[in-house]
């Protein structure tokens, strides 16, 4: 029983003529009369009757017309677990805080190169990531530390990604040109994963606030959405911050959260395949932080 005998069978069955199945399938009459002869010596039963010059399906053949469809799904499926099982040519991880256009740029620039099989993965932080990295479980990642005496993996720096604070459009605050600490008081602060390594770091200066109430979301998206509904103050690194919002938010920096280190290194491991690939992955994540609105 193959592929070619049930797509004939079926193909019997809708137009109810062995010369249309023909027409349709690009077949010869005799291929398609052939066909069927095997697939009735292999089910040992006879699924059309000829009534005249009309062609009817059996009791057999409509019992076996759900058999033959789910017989083909299940080959359409077996067809993919080869790429399925098959390990993208790259892994590609970021540390969280990333926005959706900064992402979008760097499979735009994937898709360009073309045949190729990525994984883009979120880490909880950075060093997650560099755990991942150096158990081998991904091939690029982006994070704020270096991986140092590792000749498996490269890594090189980018660029700062400086934090800074997001404001809804009309708030009091947008008439500073920046900020500091104090002037936080009695605000909702909004962060995204406060569990974070870099968190702690700004939670140390957010000390000298007073009466701030906290509030801490699930994603990126969520903190911008947030801000631009006046819900609160968010605090995100540059690049965290997506065109979409740029009518609906303002950015200011707030003095002692910006001296916070936040640099962006890019860490790949050390093979030629995955180097050719990373060189074009940095181009394009440099080429978006120095065309960025912000």
């Amino acid at each position: 029983m193959n592929e070619c005998q049930l797509h004939t069978f079926l193909t019997i069955a809708k137009y109810k003529s062995y010369s249309k199945a023909a027409a349709v399938l690009n077949v010869t009459q005799p291929t398609v009369t052939s066909r069927i002869k095997a697939l009735e010596e292999i089910l040992q039963c006879q699924l059309f009757k000829r009534i005249g010059h009309d062609i009817f399906l059996t009791e057999e053949g409509n019992l076996f017309i759900d058999y033959a469809n789910n017989i083909l799904i299940y080959i359409n499926q077996a067809k993919e677990i080869t790429n399925m099982l098959k390990d993208p040519v790259i892994k590609v991880g970021f540390s969280p805080g990333y926005s959706h256009s900064f992402i979008v740029e760097l499979l735009k620039t994937i898709k360009s190169i073309g045949n190729i099989d990525i994984q883009v993965i979120e880490g909880f932080d950075s060093v997650s990531l560099n755990e991942k990295a150096m158990a081998g479980e991904v091939d690029l990642i982006f994070t704020r530390h270096a991986l140092s005496n590792n000749p498996e993996i490269i890594s090189e720096y980018l660029f700062d990604n400086n934090l800074v604070s997001v404001l809804p459009k009309e708030h009091p605050l947008c008439d500073k040109e920046s900020l500091y600490v104090e002037d936080l008081n009695e605000e909702t602060i909004i962060s995204y994963r406060r569990n974070s390594s870099l968190w702690q770091l700004i939670d140390k200066q957010l000390m000298g606030a007073q009466n701030i109430t906290r509030m801490d979301v699930d994603n990126n998206e969520m903190l911008l959405n947030a801000v631009a509904n006046d819900i609160g103050i968010g605090i995100i690194p540059k690049l965290g911050i997506d065109k979409r919002y740029e009518t609906e938010v303002e950015i200011r920096e707030i003095y002692e959260v910006y001296n916070i280190p936040n640099q962006v290194y890019v860490q790949y491991r050390n093979n030629p395949r995955i180097e050719s690939l990373a060189k074009k992955i940095i181009y394009s994540v440099i080429n978006h932080k120095y065309t960025e609105i912000y």
